[in-house]
């Protein structure tokens, strides 16, 4: 278990990737981290992108997922086909970063935030992003990627198994599953042991992070209402190989305490094995 070592998103520690954070990153216990395109927003020649890769070369950490934005324009569920079909557009021009960093996974959701628990409106996206995902499976398998879709909370396509077992039926095992985030499955936290056995093999990569048992708040593990000894217990269960994916709130301090921060949480959570 935890074979990947410690894991973060890096917009856990930062808005925008800078060399402060990578001369503090190579000297880290941070073996994996997920990237999204934010990260170089600033980086209008490239340097920090050179420095970064640079970075991994030398210490044999490495980018093991990208986040895809999940805005309006990016959601592989939308009903309206020429918005679902400008989403496909958006998604594949990530593609590049993908292949660039040689990441193992991608992170998506399943849709943008949505207000209703119609049935009728709920099955219509989960056909909308199950056609979405038909028509990316020959590219992702060519470039030997994984599509993990994130748990969402509140009324998100993807806030339950049922859900994802919806969405995932059918489609190949070794191309599509999940991005378990503990921190927003709201009123579920009990659940999360068993969601997690469950998902089992489908079980791709995580979001680490703690919650009020109500909406997502990212905090800490160990600050909130999820059982950790129980979760890990599931992980080992499964015999988990993927990331322990770190996406909390920034924390306080300068970068090297808050990968402190991070260190000595995954310590607390490894001990509980």
């Amino acid at each position: 278990m935890f074979d990947c070592g410690l894991g973060t998103s890096l917009s856990s520690l930062t808005n925008y990737l800078d060399k402060s954070l990578i001369n503090a990153l190579r000297d880290s216990e941070v073996k994996t981290f997920e990237l999204n395109a934010a990260m170089f927003f600033f980086d209008y020649d490239g340097a920090i992108r050179k420095e970064f890769k640079a970075m991994l070369k030398e210490t044999g950490k490495r980018v093991i997922s990208f986040h895809i934005p999940f805005a309006g324009n990016d959601d592989l569920s939308h009903p309206d086909e020429a918005t679902r079909i400008w989403a496909l557009s958006r998604y594949r021009a990530h593609l590049a970063a993908v292949r660039e960093f040689e990441c193992e996974f991608i992170v998506l959701h399943p849709s943008m935030e949505i207000k209703t628990n119609v049935k009728a409106e709920r099955d219509e996206r989960i056909n909308q992003l199950r056609k979405s995902l038909r028509e990316i499976e020959a590219e992702m398998k060519e470039m030997k990627v994984k599509v993990a879709l994130e748990f969402l909370p509140r009324l998100c396509i993807g806030n339950t198994l049922a859900d994802m077992d919806q969405i995932l039926e059918g489609m190949d095992p070794d191309v599509f599953g999940v991005c378990f985030d503990v921190n927003h499955i709201m009123n579920q936290y009990p659940l999360i042991p068993e969601i997690t056995r469950k998902l089992g093999k489908r079980l791709f990569t995580t979001h680490i992070s703690d919650y009020n048992g109500i909406d997502e708040c990212h905090w800490l593990p160990g600050n909130g209402v999820i059982d950790w000894k129980g979760f890990v217990e599931a992980l080992r269960d499964i015999d988990y190989k993927g990331p322990f994916n770190y996406e909390i709130a920034h924390q306080e301090g300068n970068f090297p305490r808050r990968i402190k921060t991070l260190e000595e949480n995954f310590n607390f959570i490894r001990s509980l094995i």
